[in-house]
Parts: C-alpha cells; sequence; structure tokens
C-alpha cells in the first residue's frame, strides 16, 4: 500500500504549472485532488489523500467536500472516495468538441470491425499522450487493461508514435525525464528507443508488445494534419498470444489505411 502511494505522482499538474503564471492555490490543489483519484485503480480514503498530496488532513476533507456537493466526487460504500458521476459528462463534452474526434469516429468503427481488435485514438497535449476516443470490437474476450497513457511513449504504440514524429526538440525533452521499466520487455535505453524510432519512421506504424503490460500487444499508426504535421495517432490492441510476429504487417496495412483515411479527412 505504502510503495503504491509513493509511486504515484503528479506530472500532470507539475506541467500546468510551468505553463501558466498566476494559479489559485486552492483551485489547483483541488484538481491535483481529481488527477490522484483518477490515477488510482480503487477507491482512495482522506489519510492516503492527505499523505499523497501532502497537506493536512483536514484541508483534504473539506477539499473532498466542496467536489462531492459538485458531484466530482462521491463517496463509495467503504467509506473512501472515488471520481463523480458529473465528471462522466464533462469528459462526454469535451470530448464531443473535438473536431478530430467526431470526424475520425466513423473510421474507427470501420478499423474495430475490420481488425475485430480494440481501436484507440490520441493526441498529445501538453506533452502527455491523451486518449480521445476509443472503440471495442464485437468480441469480448479481450479487455484492454486500465493504463495511464500520459507519460508512456517509450513503451506503448500510440506513444512511440509522438515520439517518433515529433521534432527533435520535444523528442529529447521526452528522453530526458526517467523512463519507467514496467516489464523484462520496456525499452529504456535511450539508442535501443533511437533505434525503434528510425524503424518507426521507415515502416509508417509501431508496435508495442509486453513493453507496458505482459500479453498485450498494440500496433500505432500517423495521422497528419493539412500541414503534414503529426496530429494524432491511432491503435489497436489485443491479446499478445492472438496476434504473431508474422501477422503485424497484415495487421499495420488495415491500420495504416485508416489513418490516412482520417488524415485526409482533415485535410492532409
Amino acid at each position: 500500500m505504502e510503495s503504491e502511494m509513493n509511486n504515484m505522482t503528479l506530472e500532470g499538474t507539475q506541467t500546468t504549472k510551468k505553463e501558466f503564471l498566476y494559479t489559485v492555490a486552492s483551485v489547483d490543489r483541488a484538481i491535483e485532488l481529481l488527477f490522484v483519484l483518477e490515477s488510482a485503480s480503487r477507491d482512495m480514503g482522506i489519510t492516503e489523500l492527505s499523505k499523497i498530496l501532502g497537506v493536512q488532513k483536514s484541508t483534504v476533507h473539506n477539499l473532498v467536500q466542496t467536489l462531492m456537493a459538485r458531484d466530482f466526487v462521491r463517496q463509495t460504500d467503504s467509506g473512501r472516495f472515488t471520481l463523480g458521476f458529473r465528471l462522466v459528462r464533462l469528459g462526454v463534452a469535451a470530448a464531443d468538441r473535438l473536431d478530430l474526434r467526431r470526424l475520425a469516429e466513423p473510421i474507427l468503427r470501420e478499423l474495430a470491425a475490420a481488425s475485430n481488435e480494440y481501436v484507440l485514438l490520441a493526441v498529445l497535449h501538453r506533452n502527455e499522450v491523451t486518449i480521445v476516443d476509443s472503440v471495442a470490437p464485437q468480441r469480448s474476450t479481450f479487455i484492454v487493461p486500465r493504463i495511464d497513457f500520459s507519460h508512456t511513449f517509450h513503451c506503448t504504440a500510440l506513444g512511440k508514435i509522438f515520439l517518433a514524429y515529433s521534432p527533435v526538440e520535444r523528442r529529447q525533452e521526452i528522453l530526458s525525464n526517467p523512463l519507467a521499466h514496467f516489464t523484462p520487455y520496456t525499452l529504456v535505453d535511450q539508442a535501443d528507443i533511437l533505434q525503434e524510432i528510425e524503424k518507426i519512421r521507415r515502416q509508417g506504424y509501431a508496435v508495442s508488445c509486453n513493453e507496458t503490460i505482459e500479453g498485450v500487444t498494440c500496433l500505432g499508426a500517423p495521422i497528419f494534419d493539412a500541414h503534414g504535421k503529426l496530429a494524432a495517432a491511432v491503435s489497436i490492441s489485443t491479446a499478445s498470444a492472438q496476434l504473431s510476429v508474422e501477422n503485424y504487417q497484415p495487421v499495420a496495412d488495415i491500420l495504416k489505411e485508416k489513418a490516412a483515411a482520417i488524415s485526409k479527412l482533415i485535410g492532409f
């Protein structure tokens, strides 16, 4: 329990603080609390939240009560706390305002149907990989595990696409940060990652096999805007046992075809 709490970070809020000179401390702390609940795989108590946030339990209690009043946080049967249902409405409203998501949705469904695999659409927001849409296949034999994609540039197919097609300066900034070692297959050596980037740019797609979660393989492809710049990335996720190396290319061809169709819709 203690190690899990120590491993939790607030990198997303730190990025925001760097970009904006003036912030309201109490609002910022409430947002940090929401980020902690978002990254947690379970509901959390006041004491845990207090230790992670580094503030008094009375402060956390007041924040939680305020957020509960707006349904941003809710209390579970256990007496602990998790994200509230109001955030679902806010997330849907924000996603609906993304033209990319609206235009890409039919093609994402085509991709899920054609590949019979789980499909994700992601954008780069403040140097973080952000999932903006997902489509599940008709079959229900594979469930994509819940992970935080924001800082997984080196080990997810989506992250590798952003790494490979981003400007050199951004790539250097990302790789200058400590890279998490999720499994024995995670690439953390700079030379190996740069070699992987060259391969991705040659073949036009990225592969992550057991690198973030053992047993899960993902393929990702880039989406370009009217200026030829990387706008987003799309991926297919499946169980590693169901997709052998020999079958990467046929799946990648379908993925790249649909990624190109989305690129065309947004002006490429």
